[in-house]
């Protein structure tokens, strides 16, 4: 009687095969959920920089309106009550108070209430940037007959919000994308070209030659990288200049 062989595949050959596809399978699982992930905090950290450079973009085009309508006089006199930039904090009764963590810059703005270019009547508006608040744009309703830092709390502020730093974390939550927010006022020589050709001087230097810079900086592969947008204050210049 001939004895038969038994071909097939052993239970143990079975068992070491699915052992070796368990681990391909997981390591090609693992390089897709490590890409998937590497992906999405690529096109966050995108949107919350596309986010804060039109946050840049809004402060640029408030800012240049700062003096608009301040008689020329009052700006050579007087150029401290057409725009000034403060240490300052919000109190608890939501006022905006000279000193503290934060920084304010408020300006005066000429309003045309009865349509004949004139300036009859001025509105204070500003921005205030802080750690803990990001930027926020500041308009008053109250008549603004100067922006000086001391009279700062008698006004009612409108606070509108335009990067807050609850949004600028990073997905895994373990570190802000975007942070240490900063905004100065310089005497620039030259001075922004082509305007600042006043050589009127004044406490605050020469009109003309101011201008306001405010930005951020951006956490990139672990290192902080400035972003700013700098404005001349273009409506500072006396027409004498």
């Amino acid at each position: 009687m001939m004895q038969q062989t038994q071909r097939g595949v052993s239970l143990i050959s079975l068992l070491v095969g699915l052992v070796i596809a368990s681990i391909v399978v997981l390591a090609m699982m693992t390089v897709y959920q490590t890409s998937v992930r590497a992906m999405a905090t690529s096109a966050e950290s995108a949107r919350l920089h596309s986010e804060s450079l039109a946050s840049l973009l809004t402060t640029h085009l408030s800012i240049q309106g700062a003096g608009f309508g301040v008689p020329p006089q009052e700006l050579a006199d007087n150029p401290e009550s057409a725009i000034d930039l403060n240490a300052a904090h919000f109190n608890g009764a939501g006022k905006l108070v000279p000193g503290g963590a934060g920084t304010a810059l408020v300006w005066r703005v000429g309003i045309d209430t009865n349509n004949d270019f004139f300036a009859d009547s001025y509105q204070c508006e500003g921005l205030y940037v802080s750690a803990d608040r990001g930027i926020v744009q500041l308009v008053s309703s109250d008549n603004c007959a100067t922006a000086r830092s001391n009279t700062w709390p008698s006004k009612n502020w409108v606070q509108l919000p335009l990067l807050e730093p609850s949004r600028l974390v990073s997905p895994s939550g373990e570190a802000p994308v975007i942070a240490n927010f900063f905004m100065r006022m310089d005497d620039r020589d030259p001075p922004c070209s082509p305007y600042g050709v006043s050589a009127t001087t004044s406490s605050e230097g020469v009109l003309g030659r101011r201008s306001v810079t405010i930005g951020y900086q951006r956490l990139v592969d672990g290192t902080n990288q400035t972003v700013a947008s700098t404005t001349c204050l273009v409506n500072l210049l006396p027409e004498d200049a």
